[in-house]
């Protein structure tokens, strides 16, 4: 018996070990969008894979070249069904390779992809096959897959509906590019595809039918309402021949009504799916129906919103049987990256650590530090035993937090997008803010003290004293949030003031993070009051804090003053002189930490303490990193916070390389003196224009596409694109040889001549700005308000070439968007 067991326990680890080294990751299921349908309709064959935990599958959209598998679907052709554009990956995840040198997308725990196929035959056959590779996150293994598929039976209508015309395919204004999450990163909001209903017989009328396939948190607006102004509504143009007659409107089928708070306005519009119908008389046997779709695709999740545009063509031409549209051109249409905003300089995750470092910083200043151990002492002193006085700690951590949060609140509904665009463009706020900064750092470094009037504080310790429980504690907290009002105020101002950058829960979860660090020392230390004996005594070191708060706040200060600055060129602040100031700030902050600048309240330092030495190396070394910045370095680091290049007057590289002589021939290659350019300037050597009537004028004689740059000069983003992107020798040689540059600026104050002036067909205000009125064509024209955007135009149509950009610090994907652009310019133009 024991030899049986031995032996049944030999087997089973043998067949577990063979079975072990068949591993199959991923299992797929195949199915289909529709279960019934009819001759002539559209479905999506649908992919899905499960994938197993610690392995992902490469996706379909990047480079196959790349090194990783990419995910291929083969279709077995046959006369029932035909394929609709290509396969389309549904929201894969993205990353950089560091093996591969490059960007792949893939997909964890679950994939899908799905792929549109138009029914021929009432007995579709659809089978074929599918390669991919699934890698382990764990081993580091990958394992690549070849397998068959069969798509289940698909239940097809009878004769109703006569076989789908064969319909040309769209073109976009853009170039054919890679679809939704490619490696690229564009997005495909909404797939059309287009269909007739009826016989084709002269002297008959049939149904023209427009569908489309939107994305998931995207909606499309239909055709049948008007608000203005308001969101592009669909709007279908019919180019006119003797083939054809229109039979009424276009019709939407199925839109749904919505009331817009925006616009302040009934809308219509469609989500997952829209169609639109138009019947049509045929007057020929040989009919050409032509025309384009002009619409509008808005993102539920980002508020970004995508004007488009799409042409169709129906029927036949010169007589010939028109073929099935090519699968990359039916793939769709692309819109611009999703873009962080032009004005948040950094992402909110960051500006909550960042806030949470603001109230650890704020414990340390000599009103909040000396208050852990007499409010510490007072819960545990007065509570009946530990557990009530831990309970108690608890509730006087959450009432600060719950107060610093309810300011922020308050705030927030002054911080919204509103405040952004004043922020990036009106001078008041800038001045505004910069003086909060500078009274606050005045006050950090000791020249007077901000406090409140201390009957507010005193009342409130009264009412915390009187009322006890729960009530008493609320006040103890409100109490220390009023006396530690003069070390925290300029801190919370500092968040508020950097939380103004378009996002409701910004100055919410600003003031939480700050609060959450201010608070959690108070808890803790009332739950272990021992932890106090450990707490280094009060002394200068809390003044020291101060002080070193206030020179950073001194150089923000600076940050707001120039942005008012540069929109008014009052040249206060060009770039060197922004420069030597902060080198001068940090200097000081650096001489302070080693002892050799006293300020008052300071104690007398004998010796430099090894933490305040290592903070010394560090300021030191941010100043040595500055100084090349006075002679022309870019400083990349520092790009969105220092102002422009070309408000630097002593350019040492440009002085090297011979740039600044030639720049007069450069200029002389254009077609005129640019308008405004006393007052505005490219970086880089570049040169172009800042007036659009003068580049379109200039792009049409030198036969050359147009390259736009909506910018600003408080855009945080585009001086970050500026320094490093178009730094690039690559970008650079593409700006400069092959487009006319222009700039537009939407925040210049600089005011027009009357004769200049119009009134908006947008918002109706009259424009008498520069700012205001390239402020109002982006939007006109392009539908977008968002710096910095990047459009590539034809100057004879004055449409995009391919789908604009925004903000992406990619060099390799900027290059390829001014390729695709140069590319498509040539050859509509036959430009070589």
């Amino acid at each position: 018996m024991k030899k049986v067991i031995i032996a049944s326990f030999l087997f089973l680890f043998v067949i577990f070990q063979l079975v072990a080294q068949i591993l199959q990751p991923a299992s797929w299921k195949v199915e289909t969008s529709k279960s019934e349908v009819s001759v002539g309709d559209e479905i999506d064959i649908i992919f899905r894979a499960a994938i197993d935990p610690g392995w992902y599958l490469y996706s379909s959209d990047f480079d196959p070249d790349l090194g990783p598998m990419v995910t291929t679907f083969t279709f077995d052709p046959n006369g029932t069904y035909e394929l609709v554009g290509g396969i389309r990956a549904i929201h894969p995840q993205k990353k950089y390779d560091e093996i591969f040198k490059g960007d792949v997308t893939y997909f964890k725990n679950t994939g899908e992809f799905r792929q549109t196929v138009k029914i021929l035959k009432t007995h579709p056959r659809i089978s074929g096959k599918y390669s991919y590779q699934v890698c382990s996150d764990v081993s580091g293994q990958c394992i690549p897959f070849d397998e068959s598929f069969t798509v289940p039976e698909i239940r097809v209508k009878g004769g109703e509906e006569k076989e789908a015309i064969p319909a040309v395919s769209f073109k976009t204004i853009g170039e054919s590019g890679p679809a939704a999450g490619s490696a690229g990163g564009i997005l495909e909001p909404a797939k059309w595809s287009f269909s007739t209903l009826g016989k084709a017989e002269e002297g008959k009328e049939i149904s023209l039918v427009f569908k489309t396939e939107i994305d998931p948190d995207w909606v499309l607006y239909s055709s049948d309402f008007k608000l203005d102004p308001g969101p592009i509504p669909a709007t279908f143009h019919f180019k006119d021949n003797d083939t054809y007659e229109l039979v009424g409107p276009v019709e939407p089928v199925g839109a749904k009504e919505k009331y817009d708070k925006i616009f302040k306005g009934k809308v219509r519009y469609f989500k997952n799916h829209a169609e639109f119908r138009q019947k049509v008389k045929l007057l020929k046997p040989d009919f050409s129906i032509q025309g384009s779709i002009e619409y509008q695709v808005c993102s539920d999740i980002d508020g970004k919103c995508i004007p488009l545009e799409e042409d169709f063509h129906f029927g036949k031409e010169k007589g010939s049987a028109v073929t099935a549209p090519p699968a990359e051109a039916a793939a769709g249409k692309k819109g611009i990256l999703k873009s962080r905003d032009s004005h948040d300089p950094y992402s909110l995750l960051a500006f909550m650590i960042i806030a949470f470092l603001g109230g650890l910083a704020a414990l340390l200043t000599p009103c909040v530090f000396p208050m852990i151990p007499m409010t510490v002492s007072f819960f545990t002193g007065r509570a009946k035993n530990r557990r009530e006085g831990i309970k108690n700690a608890f509730f006087y951590g959450f009432f600060i937090m719950l107060i610093y949060t309810l300011i922020g609140s308050l705030i927030a509904p002054f911080m919204g997008p509103e405040m952004a665009n004043e922020l990036a463009t009106n001078w008041l706020p800038n001045i505004l803010f910069s003086a909060i900064f500078l009274i606050f750092a005045l006050s950090f470094l000791g020249l007077f003290e901000i406090t409140l009037p201390s009957s507010w504080v005193n009342k409130v310790d009264s009412e915390a004293d009187k009322k006890g429980g729960v009530v008493g504690i609320f006040f103890m907290a409100f109490a220390l949030v009023l006396v530690s009002f003069s070390c925290t105020g300029p801190i919370v101002g500092s968040i508020l003031v950097e939380s103004a950058g378009g996002q409701f829960l910004k100055p919410i979860l600003g003031m939480f993070a700050f609060s959450l660090a201010f608070a959690v020392p108070f808890t803790l230390f009332a739950i272990f009051p021992e932890w106090l004996n450990a707490l280094p005594k009060s002394g200068g070191w809390l003044n020291s804090v101060k002080v070193v708060l206030g020179f950073i706040e001194l150089a923000f200060a600076l940050k707001f003053l120039s942005v008012a600055d540069q929109a008014y060129h009052w040249r206060l602040l060009d770039r060197e002189i922004y420069l030597a100031l902060w080198i001068v700030i940090f200097s000081f902050l650096g001489l302070y930490f080693l002892g050799k600048i006293r300020l008052p309240h300071d104690s007398k330092m004998e010796t430099v303490p090894v933490p305040r030495l290592i903070l010394a190396i560090i300021t030191f070394t941010f100043v040595v990193y500055l100084i090349p910045g006075m002679f022309g370095a870019p400083l990349k680091a520092l790009a969105g916070y220092l102002p422009p290049m070309s408000t630097h007057d002593f350019d040492l590289p440009d002085l090297i390389s011979g740039a600044a002589e030639g720049r007069a021939d450069v200029r002389n290659s254009l077609c005129e003196n640019p308008k405004y350019a006393d007052f505005l300037h490219f970086p880089h050597g570049i040169n172009g224009y800042f007036d659009y009537d003068q580049a379109i004028a200039c792009a049409r004689e030198k036969n050359k596409p147009v390259f736009v740059d909506f910018t600003g000069h408080g855009c945080v983003n585009c001086r970050e694109m500026e320094a490093r992107v178009w730094s690039d020798k690559e970008v650079l040689k593409r700006l400069k040889n092959d487009f006319i540059v222009l700039a537009l600026y939407v925040d210049d104050k600089t005011e027009l001549p009357e004769s200049s002036w119009y009134t908006s067909d947008y918002d109706g205000k009259v424009k008498k700005s520069l700012g205001n009125q390239n402020a109002d064509l982006q939007i006109r024209k392009f539908r977008n308000n968002a710096q910095p955007f990047y459009v590539l135009l034809d100057p004879d149509t004055e449409k995009p070439l391919v789908p604009p950009r925004a903000y992406d610090l990619n060099v390799r994907n900027f290059i390829r968007f001014l390729d695709s652009g140069i590319e498509k310019y040539r050859s509509l133009h036959k430009v070589r």
